[in-house]
């Protein structure tokens, strides 16, 4: 029959020591993925609300053409405002592509303002930098890049038609 004070000659301490690091970078690497999907989450609608403002404020009159540099100074602004401090190491390209010419109206070009934006994540836990960071490994950084494209708001002026 076995008897609970027989010693086992610490055969558990040794399995701990060999199972406890591979469960524990388990744990850090589902944190780090939570991690990363929090902070893919904000660039995603960080990325949809600048092309927003950048469809909003692209055209000056009707009909006109898109400005990229007001789009680009109000986006500034609206990053300042949302990312504070991170701003910087934050980088928001702007691109305004033309899409075609609306048949009915063929003075009215059809606009799109291409908003891309790099977003670099610290790592937060060890371990997990030396397969998700991007190079150098050694910084620890994961970049998250989004693209969102949205159709400039324009009005129709009755003077389009000819």
């Amino acid at each position: 029959m076995f008897k609970f004070g027989k010693k086992r000659g610490g055969q558990v301490t040794a399995e701990l020591m060999l199972i406890m690091p591979v469960f524990v970078l388990m744990i850090f690497f589902v944190l780090e993925y939570g991690n990363l999907a929090y902070h893919t989450v904000i660039v995603n609608h960080a990325s949809y609300e600048f092309a927003r403002i950048g469809a909003l404020v692209a055209v000056k009159k009707p009909s006109g053409r898109s400005d990229r540099t007001i789009i680009t100074q109000k986006i500034e602004r609206a990053k300042q405002s949302v990312f504070g401090s991170k701003a910087g190491s934050i980088s928001v390209n702007v691109k305004v592509e033309n899409t075609g010419v609306d048949p009915m109206y063929p003075k009215h070009r059809h606009e799109d303002v291409v908003v891309t934006v790099t977003y670099p994540v610290h790592l937060l836990f060890p371990g997990t930098s030396f397969v998700l960071a991007d190079e150098p490994r050694k910084k620890g950084i994961r970049k998250i890049k989004v693209v969102t494209r949205m159709p400039v708001e324009k009005a129709y002026l009755s003077a389009d038609k000819k």
